[in-house]
């Protein structure tokens, strides 16, 4: 079976247009379902899934299901521009959360993928001027991302952060 991770590995084989689209399509419906807030979702998607609740065939046309593929949408859009704008291999880091190791973190800015991260957030808000759906992904990514840097930092160097100074 075929993981998420594998989906994204990075193969010494050139990838085609199809296996891009895909990988794309699959990143969007990820990070909308990710981001998304538990109820906000199709009933398939959901987290916590009510055992009354029976499995059916979700309505194309109902609202939440709209909803859904229009934020599926706006990712796949951010996806795109993020593509089209880095280094192909940096973005994939970027959509999937996972930051290049860097050695020894003592702080979240010793990474260079977070720097290289809130410099392109900074680029498509103040210079390039995005839209409100791809900034506002943008600034759920990079928590996301800041997070998953937080998770490298050894945690004696954190508890030295936290302590107090005399």
């Amino acid at each position: 079976m075929t993981t998420q991770a594998d989906l994204f590995a990075d193969t010494k084989r050139p990838k085609s247009a199809a296996d891009t689209h895909d990988s794309i399509d699959i990143a969007a419906h990820r990070l909308a379902v990710q981001f998304t807030e538990d109820e906000l979702l199709p009933t398939r998607h959901r987290k916590t899934a009510d055992s009354d609740q029976r499995k059916r065939k979700p309505k194309q046309d109902s609202e939440v299901e709209k909803r859904f593929r229009a934020n599926v949408q706006a990712w796949r859009t951010l996806i795109e521009t993020m593509l089209s704008k880095l280094k192909v291999a940096q973005a994939w880091r970027f959509i999937n959360l996972a930051p290049q190791s860097d050695g020894d973190l003592a702080k979240v800015t010793d990474n260079a993928d977070f720097c290289d991260f809130i410099d392109y957030l900074i680029l498509r808000r103040d210079t390039e001027n995005c839209d409100a759906d791809e900034l506002g992904g943008l600034a759920q990514l990079s928590t996301a991302f800041q997070r998953e840097v937080e998770k490298r930092i050894p945690q004696e160097k954190k508890a030295e952060k936290t302590e107090p100074e005399n």
